[in-house]
Order: structure tokens, then sequence, then C-alpha cells
């Protein structure tokens, strides 16, 4: 099945605002309100698929799995963008049900998607099951946040057709450094939240060598990442992507004692970078001995704490990791 590309976004663009995962904080709703505002002026063609708030939903919910899955599936036959709400918890519930009729129907519309976080469940499952081109950028709660939001929707317009990434903090994890490119097809996004598309749905690619893996984390502890990395490995992901690219892992250290394990708080922060090479070490050999190494680039604007900028993905498009450390993605992104 090959790649297609989501449909330019024109002011005559039909968005469809959806609650996949979690509610908006209250906190946030006037912030979100604003958002929406400011969509609206530019693209009158907006709306929001409210939630009815209910006594037996739990609260880290934004609404029933049968309420959400309805509100996507009516978002999903007349929509040239498919803007989640939020990130948070929930977006499997919803997204393990669709069709394959809804799924061809997604298809053929060739709506713009994107999402962060939880949401990162949807976008990598319509590019594994449709081939559909989509972007791993913020959720619509903080669309317009950063300074590259521009940048965004240019890439969304069709103004921008490359995305040129470079800092002096990136650094390559494997020795020795590639000695020329390294392309492949962008995939991934937050760990976990990619661990479960695979487990939930089943995802099984004919091959993973012809990818570029993403990935970053948030509120983990040290094991857990163990586990993450594992589950992938035993899929045999590592022994055949084209290069791992490893964002923030922020780490939780409340789960444990590390006056139990002497070593200190900064250890433990090392460790976090330092454990895919220790885990992976088997795999780096015996792809070192067979000519074909495993680049692991690691970046510093990938993760939920990223404060200005972060790195826009567009997932299921040509990328290609350079020696001196920069990314480049190839567009154009939409048609």
């Amino acid at each position: 099945m090959q790649t297609i590309k989501p449909k330019k976004l024109t002011p005559q663009s039909f968005i469809s605002l959806i609650h996949t995962s979690s509610p908006i904080e209250k906190q946030d709703e006037k912030h979100f309100q604003a958002v929406v505002s400011r969509l609206g002026k530019n693209y009158p063609n907006t709306k929001v698929f409210h939630i009815h708030e209910t006594k037996d939903n739990p609260s880290y919910l934004s609404g029933s799995e049968r309420e959400r899955l309805k509100n996507f599936r009516k978002a999903i036959k007349k929509s040239n963008w498919l803007l989640p709400v939020t990130g948070g918890t929930g977006c499997e519930d919803i997204i393990r049900h669709l069709t394959d009729h809804e799924l061809i129907n997604i298809r053929k519309n060739q709506p713009i998607v994107n999402g962060f976080s939880d949401t990162v469940f949807l976008i990598n499952y319509l590019y594994f099951k449709i081939k559909l081109q989509t972007f791993h950028y913020t959720n619509a709660l903080n669309i317009y946040k950063h300074q590259n939001a521009k940048m965004f929707f240019e890439c969304l317009q069709g103004i921008r057709n490359e995305l040129i990434y470079h800092q002096p903090d990136y650094q390559w994890l494997t020795d020795p450094v590639p000695a020329g490119p390294v392309s492949g097809i962008a995939i991934g996004g937050n760990l976990s939240t990619f661990r479960d598309l695979l487990d939930i749905c089943d995802i099984r690619p004919r091959s993973w060598e012809p990818y570029i893996l993403f990935i970053e984390e948030v509120g983990i502890d040290i094991e857990d990442l163990h586990r993450l990395i594992i589950a992938l490995d035993e899929r045999g992901i590592f022994r055949h992507i084209r290069a791992l690219v490893i964002g923030d892992m922020d780490q939780k250290i409340f789960s444990l004692d590390l006056n139990r394990y002497h070593f200190s708080y900064a250890t433990y922060q090392d460790d976090m970078d330092n454990l895919f090479e220790y885990i992976l070490g088997d795999v780096i050999k015996e792809r070192n001995l067979k000519g074909d190494p495993l680049p692991m680039l690691k970046v510093t604007n990938l993760g939920h704490h990223v404060k200005q900028n972060p790195m826009i993905i567009p997932i299921g498009s040509p990328a290609t990791l350079y020696p001196d450390g920069h990314i480049h993605f190839q567009g154009p992104f939409v048609e």
C-alpha cells in the first residue's frame, strides 16, 4: 500500500476537534476556548465534538468509550483535519474499534491528523493501517503555544516542504558516528503509547527495516523503561530499524529508594540515557559485525518537557540523519 499525504489546509477546510482521551482541566478551559475561537476565525468550518459528562465517568477520561467513539465516527465522515483536543489516557479505547470500512473512508478523505502523548496511538495507527501520513505535534490545547506553530501550519498549507533540525546538544550515543546519511521512514512518539499500539492492535509490519524510530517518555522510572525497551527488542525492532532517535526521558524517582542502590540522583539520570546502549549491547555488537550498525541519536527538542519549538515529525515521511547530527524531513507533507 502506497503512502498517501493529507489534503492541504485551506480556509474552507472542515476542522473537527475530538476528545479521544482525557478531559480539559478546569484551569485550561478558558485557554481552550481561546484556541477554538482563534481556529474558528481563520477556519470558519471548525467544530468541537463535545462530550457530555456523567457521574459514572472516571475523572481522567473525557467521556465514555461509547461516546468518544460515536463522536469520532461522526467526525471522520466530513473532516479535513482530525484534531485531538488533548492527550492523557484512553485513545486506544476507541481507535481499536474502527472498522475496515471506516479506515477506507479516512484514507479516501485524506484528512490531516496530528497528535502528541496519548494520541501518538492514533497517528501511528493510521500510518500503519492505511499508510496515511500524519504529524507528531501538539494536540489542540497547545496548537498555538509554540513559536514554531507558524511552521506547522505552513506544512499543513503546503507552503513549507522540508523540516530541518539541529541543535548543539544533539549527540550520537553509538560509536562510530555514521559515515554518511542514514535515511528511513519516520515513526514513533511516546514510547509506552507506541508499545501499547503494537500490542493492542497487533501491529506487525512486513519488515522494520525501512524505519527510523523516534521516541520520548514522561514520568517513568528506570525499571519501567527497561521493560519498554525489552518489549520492543522482543519484536525484533532494534535488530532491523535504520536508526533510533531518543528524545527526553523524563523520569520519576519516587518509586525507587536510591539509597538502596548506592548511587546518586545524578547517576540515576545518567543511567536513563545509557540504558538503551546497555540493554541493546548485544544487538549493537551483532549489527556492527554485520556491517549494519544501529545509529542512536540523542536529541533535546522531542518530549513532554520541551518548553519551546518541539520537533514536528511527519509520521510516514522520508527522514534523514546526517553525521553532524542534523535531521531532515523531506516533503511535501500535503497535497
